[in-house]
């Protein structure tokens, strides 16, 4: 995927308030550079002039080993994949931002993990849309949404005709906003298909393209998105 230095400073000029990521925090950096989601875990860090900490290369990755490491590392920001946390047995006390995405957060793990002065996170997006496109603060006894469209960014609920969906039915999630990338690398057919001109007349001027994610989802009554999974399965 090509995406723009433009996309990338939009994306941070966005986020860093909304992380709220500060110049004492230790944060830890776990995840290849191959991966998106890592640029979660830097610039942010970087830009507050916090302690970027790398993680362990052997099997402390994972589990009771990872566990040991954040204690002992004094971390207070964590991204991470849901997955990953099952496999952290002790608690954490130093951490006091915990960022997830890649995949649905079940509602238990937001019970295990929240403690009074935590924040979770719950972010969404595509590597399309340049890492992120929505974002929502998780709260226990609450549905588990994926928040609202960052700043900058539009997020459409569509049908099959990419017409609009009224409110709580279920359509393709599509993304529209500087946070949308130029295309796929030597794919012409497949940027075609997936990057469409917005068919939203009213936003066209302001919101050109948009992306079809090919994920599924509605919008909520209190206007957060509630993801229903991929459109294909």
């Amino acid at each position: 995927v090509a995406v723009s230095h433009a996309n990338i400073a939009n994306f941070l000029r966005v986020v860093t308030p909304i992380y709220q990521v500060r110049g004492e925090d230790r944060v830890y950096q776990g995840l290849s550079i191959a991966f998106d989601f890592s640029v979660e875990e830097i610039w942010p860090a970087w830009i507050a002039g916090a302690t970027l900490v790398a993680g362990p290369t052997d099997a402390r990755r994972v589990g009771q080993g990872l566990g040991d490491f954040l204690i002992e590392q004094a971390i207070t920001v964590l991204c991470c994949v849901p997955t990953l946390l099952t496999t952290l047995e002790a608690e954490v006390p130093s951490l006091r931002s915990l960022l997830v995405s890649g995949e649905a957060c079940p509602p238990d793990l937001v019970r295990r993990w929240s403690r009074p002065g935590r924040r979770i996170l719950n972010a969404y997006g595509p590597t399309e849309t340049t890492v992120t496109a929505t974002c929502g603060e998780l709260v226990p006894h609450r549905p588990v949404t994926i928040g609202t469209p960052l700043p900058t960014y539009r997020v459409y609920i569509l049908d099959d005709e990419l017409r609009p969906v009224a409110e709580g039915e279920s359509g393709e999630i599509c993304v529209g906003g500087p946070g949308v990338a130029i295309g796929y690398v030597n794919r012409p057919d497949l940027t075609t298909e997936r990057f469409v001109p917005n068919p939203i007349a009213r936003d066209r001027a302001d919101v050109p393209r948009i992306y079809r994610t090919g994920d599924r989802g509605r919008f909520t009554a209190t206007g957060e998105i509630e993801y229903l999974g991929r459109a294909d399965t």
